[in-house]
Formats: structure tokens, sequence, C-alpha cells
């Protein structure tokens, strides 16, 4: 994953147990000091409950280093999940439009 000079982050292929680990790690550089992250989902191919953890753990990993982060492009799939877990109060960007 590259995060482009706005902070925009394209994310592709699928988000689920088997990558999720590998993203996460990818990702920690991304949160250097910066002001936002903008996550665009659009690419993603596949998700689970893994994905849903993913995307929790990166707005934690925002608050710790003070960089607000946003998801675009939300996957139906993952909208879905995240209202099944109340997860779509925490974000904004996670609740169904």
């Amino acid at each position: 994953m590259n995060v482009d000079a706005d902070g925009r982050v394209r994310v592709d292929g699928p988000l689920t147990f088997a990558t999720v680990s590998a993203r996460l790690a990818d990702s920690a550089p991304l949160f250097r000091p910066r002001q936002r992250l903008s996550f665009d989902l659009s690419g993603v191919t596949a998700v689970d409950s893994a994905a849903l953890a993913l995307l929790v753990e990166w707005l934690r990993m925002g608050q710790q280093k003070g960089v607000q982060v946003e998801f675009t492009a939300v996957p139906a799939a993952l909208r879905s999940l995240a209202e099944v877990s109340e997860l779509d109060q925490i974000d904004a960007s996670l609740a169904a439009p």
C-alpha cells in the first residue's frame, strides 16, 4: 500500500483472515506524522470479519498517532458487518448511506 501526497491510500483485493495480517504490517509506516489518511476501499474484492477488525485497528492507530482516519467507498458487505457489530456508530463512513 502506498499513500499519495494528500493522504489517500487505495486498498485493492481481498480483506480476509488470509490477508489482513500482511495488510496491517504494510500499513504501519503510513501512519508517520501526517494529519489524515483516507483509505479508498473501492478496490476491495472480498471481506469477512477480519476486514472490520483491520479498519478498527487503523482507527486505533490513527488515534495513537494523532492522524485522522477515514474510509471511502466502503463495500456494502463491510457496511453490513459494521452494522451487525454496531461498529457503524464508531465511524460515520462505516454507516449505510
